[in-house]
C-alpha cells in the first residue's frame, strides 16, 4: 500500500518535467444532468464527474459499478461475486439517499428504496454523469448524496456493429452485440447481452441477460423525439446466509438453496423542441417496473427450516414538463411539472400506491464569461407525508488567466419514505415524514502546463436530521420505525490527472470521509475513512492499449455486530491489442483482456460476503 501511494505521488510530481513535451489539451465535458440544460462542466459550481464512453472502451468495464468505483466520494458495494446486490453511497449518504437514474429515469425501487447496480448493464452507455452533493431541488426524493445519470448512447453517422465474446475463470462467460447508426431521419442503436459465472462457491452462480434499445426522430422546428427502452434479467444464487439469533461473534454459513430472480424493464418516449431561440421545452413520460422473486428450501442439517417463498412487484409511472427561457447568454429560467405514481405488492402481504406532484424553478445568471450562478426552489407534494420544500445555490468562478476555478453551494434535500417504511405490516408507520438534509461544499480547481495537469479540492459538509430508525416497543413485533436518527458527514476530496506523455495518463483521487452517528457515536456503517483510486492509462504503439488500477480503502464500521470489516488494497490490469485493421466489412479486431484483484486480495465489501479471488477476462471483440 505505501508503495502504491509514493508511486502515486511520482507520477504528479514528474508532470513538471513531462508535460513540457506535451501539447495535448483536455475540453471539459457539457454536462446535462445538473441542471437540465446542457452547460458547460466548468461553469457549474457543484462536484460532477463524468464516465465517458472512452472510459468503457479502455477498462473494459463487466458491470456500470466497476465504472463508478474510480469516482471521487463514491463507494460502491457488492455483497460477494459476480451478481450480487451491489449499493452505491456518496459522501456518507447511504444508498437510499442517493438518486439513480436511465436517461433521466429513476431506476430505484418504490418499496426498498434501493437502486439495484448489479442488474444494470454497462452496453450502449454515451456517459454517466455523478454529481455530488444534494440535487433534490432538481429531482426530489432520494437525492440527498447526490445523483447518478446513466445517458443512453444515441446513433450517429453511418451503420455500425461490434461483436465482443470474453471468458475467465470461475466460469465465467460474457457475450455482447450491438448496432448503431443513422437513416435520413432516424438515429437507431441497439445492444444485446449475456454474462454469466459461477462465483466462488455452490449456490454462487448468477446470469445477467439484457437487451438495450434507443430510436430517435428529428422534426422541423428544432424538435426531436426519441424512444429508449431497457431490460434486464437477472438469476442468481443466494449462497451465503446468517442464522437467527446469531452467535457470537455473528458468522455467516452457506445456504445451498437460496435463489433470487429479477427482471427490470424501464421505457421512455422523450421530446425536446426549440421552436424559437429564447424557449426550449422537453417532455417525458416513462415507465419502470421490477418483479423479484425469491425462494429458499429447507436446508439439509437444520430440521426446523422450512420453505421460504416471496415474490415483490414494483410500478412507478412519472411525467416531466420543463421548458427553459433564456434572455441573451446571461440568463437560463427553467421551469418544471412533475408527476410520479409508484406502487408495491409483497405478493400475498401487501399492495399499495402513492403519488407524487411536484414544480420546480432554477435560475442560471452568466456574468462576462466568468461568474456563474445558479439557484433554485422545489416543492413536492406527496399523497402520504404531505408537502416537502427544497432550495439550492451555487457559484463558479473562472480566472481563466490562471486556470483557476473557484465554486461552492449550499441546500437542503429530503429522502422520502419507502412504500416498504409507510406499509409493510409489522414494522411500518404510516406517520412517518421524510428524511432531511442540509449540505454545503466549497472546491478549488486548478490547470497547469497547457491543461495537462488538473488538479482538484473539495471539502463537504452533511447534516442529516430526521432519519427512519428502529426502535423496541413493549408489544408484537416489538420493534418499530420512527423518524428519530440524526448524523453528519464531513470531508474532502482531492483530483489529480495528469498527461505525462501524450501517450501516458495517470489519475489519482482520494476521499477522506469523517462520519458519525449522533444517537450512538459510531461511524455510520460501511463508510470507510479513507479511500484513494489510483489509475494508470498507455498507448506503447498504436495497436496496444494498457491499464492498471488500485483501490485502497480503509476498514470500515458494521453495526451487524459492532465490528469493523477490514480494509483493503485491490489491484486490476487490463488492455487491448488490434489483431486486424480495417479489412472488407470489418473495421477492427481486437484481443481484449481484464484481471481483477491481481494480487488475490482477501476482504469483503460487505462483511460475511467474501469478495472475488483473482478473476479474468479474455476476449476478441469485432467491430463493423
Amino acid at each position: 500500500m505505501q508503495f502504491i501511494l509514493v508511486l502515486a505521488t511520482a507520477l504528479l510530481i514528474a508532470a513538471g518535467i513531462a508535460a513540457e513535451a506535451q501539447e495535448t489539451k483536455k475540453v471539459d465535458p457539457v454536462v446535462i444532468t445538473a441542471t437540465g440544460v446542457e452547460t458547460p462542466k466548468e461553469q457549474l459550481g457543484v462536484a460532477i464527474t463524468v464516465v465517458d464512453g472512452q472510459d468503457f472502451q479502455t477498462y473494459h468495464y463487466e458491470t456500470v459499478d466497476d465504472a463508478l468505483r474510480n469516482v471521487p466520494g463514491v463507494d460502491i458495494r457488492r455483497s460477494g461475486s459476480l451478481g450480487k446486490t451491489t449499493s452505491v453511497s456518496i459522501r456518507g449518504a447511504n444508498s437510499n439517499q442517493v438518486q439513480v437514474l436511465v436517461d433521466g429515469v429513476r431506476v430505484k425501487s418504490p418499496t426498498t428504496g434501493q437502486a439495484e447496480l448489479s442488474d444494470l448493464s454497462p452496453d450502449l452507455i454515451e456517459r454517466i454523469e455523478i454529481i455530488r452533493g444534494p440535487q433534490s431541488t432538481r429531482y426530489g426524493a432520494d437525492a440527498i448524496g447526490g445523483v447518478i445519470n446513466i445517458i443512453t448512447k444515441k446513433g450517429a453517422g453511418p451503420f455500425s456493429a461490434s461483436v465482443h465474446q470474453e471468458a475467465g475463470n470461475y466460469d465465467t462467460l460474457r457475450s455482447r452485440a450491438g448496432f448503431a447508426g443513422t437513416y435520413k431521419l432516424f438515429d437507431y442503436s441497439f445492444s444485446a447481452s449475456h454474462l454469466e459465472s459461477n462465483g466462488q462457491f455452490k449456490n454462487d452462480g448468477s446470469v445477467i441477460n439484457s437487451l438495450n434499445a434507443r430510436l430517435g426522430v428529428s422534426l422541423p422546428g428544432q424538435s426531436s423525439l426519441a424512444f429508449i427502452a431497457r431490460y434486464n434479467k437477472d438469476d442468481t444464487g443466494l449462497p451465503v446466509k446468517f442464522v437467527f439469533p446469531p452467535p457470537l461473534p455473528i458468522t455467516p454459513i452457506i445456504d445451498p438453496n437460496q435463489k433470487q430472480q429479477s427482471e427490470t424493464l424501464v421505457l421512455s418516449l422523450e421530446g425536446r423542441t426549440q421552436p424559437v431561440p429564447w424557449w426550449e421545452s422537453r417532455a417525458r413520460i416513462s415507465r419502470y417496473e421490477n418483479s423479484q422473486g425469491y425462494q429458499d428450501r429447507p436446508d439439509p442439517g437444520f430440521p426446523f427450516d422450512v420453505l421460504t417463498i416471496a415474490q415483490t412487484n414494483v410500478e412507478r409511472r412519472e411525467a416531466e414538463w420543463d421548458n427553459s427561457f433564456h434572455i441573451g447568454k446571461w440568463s437560463t429560467s427553467t421551469v418544471g411539472l412533475e408527476y410520479r405514481h409508484e406502487e408495491g405488492e409483497n405478493k400475498g402481504v401487501f399492495r399499495t400506491a402513492t403519488h407524487t406532484q411536484a414544480v420546480f424553478f432554477e435560475e442560471q445568471l452568466r456574468f462576462f464569461d466568468r461568474l456563474f450562478m445558479t439557484g433554485g426552489f422545489r416543492v413536492d407534494d406527496h399523497s402520504v407525508f404531505g408537502t416537502v420544500t427544497t432550495e439550492r445555490g451555487s457559484l463558479a468562478d473562472l480566472i481563466k488567466e490562471t486556470g483557476t476555478r473557484i465554486r461552492g453551494g449550499a441546500g437542503s434535500g429530503f429522502r422520502a419514505p419507502s412504500i416498504n417504511d409507510l406499509f409493510f405490516p409489522g414494522f411500518s408507520n404510516p406517520a412517518l415524514q421524510p428524511e432531511r438534509s442540509f449540505s454545503y461544499d466549497f472546491g478549488v480547481d486548478q490547470k497547469l502546463w497547457k491543461d495537462r495537469i488538473r488538479l482538484g479540492v473539495t471539502l463537504f459538509h452533511n447534516d442529516f436530521t430526521n432519519l427512519i430508525k428502529f426502535i423496541a416497543i413493549p408489544v408484537f413485533p416489538f420493534a418499530a420505525v420512527t423518524n428519530i436518527g440524526r448524523a453528519r458527514s464531513q470531508g474532502m476530496e482531492f483530483t489529480g490527472e495528469v498527461d505525462l506523455l501524450y501517450n501516458l495518463v495517470a489519475n489519482v483521487n482520494y476521499t477522506y470521509t469523517d462520519t458519525e452517528d449522533l444517537a450512538s457515536r459510531h461511524p455510520l456503517p460501511r463508510e470507510p475513512q479513507h479511500r484513494w483510486n489510483i489509475g494508470v492509462t498507455w498507448e506503447p504503439i498504436k495497436r496496444l492499449s494498457l491499464f492498471a488500477q488500485a483501490y485502497i480503502v480503509s476498514e470500515q464500521f458494521d453495526n451487524f455486530g459492532d465490528v469493523f470489516n477490514s480494509g483493503y488494497t485491490r489491484v486490476d490490469i487490463g488492455g487491448a491489442y488490434r489483431l486486424l485493421g480495417s479489412w472488407g466489412w470489418l473495421q477492427a479486431l481486437e484481443l481484449t483482456g481484464r484481471v481483477q484483484n491481481l494480487l488475490n486480495e482477501r476482504y469483503a465489501e460487505v462483511r460475511g460476503f467474501p469478495a472475488l479471488g483473482t478473476n479474468f477476462l479474455f476476449g476478441l471483440r469485432a467491430r463493423f
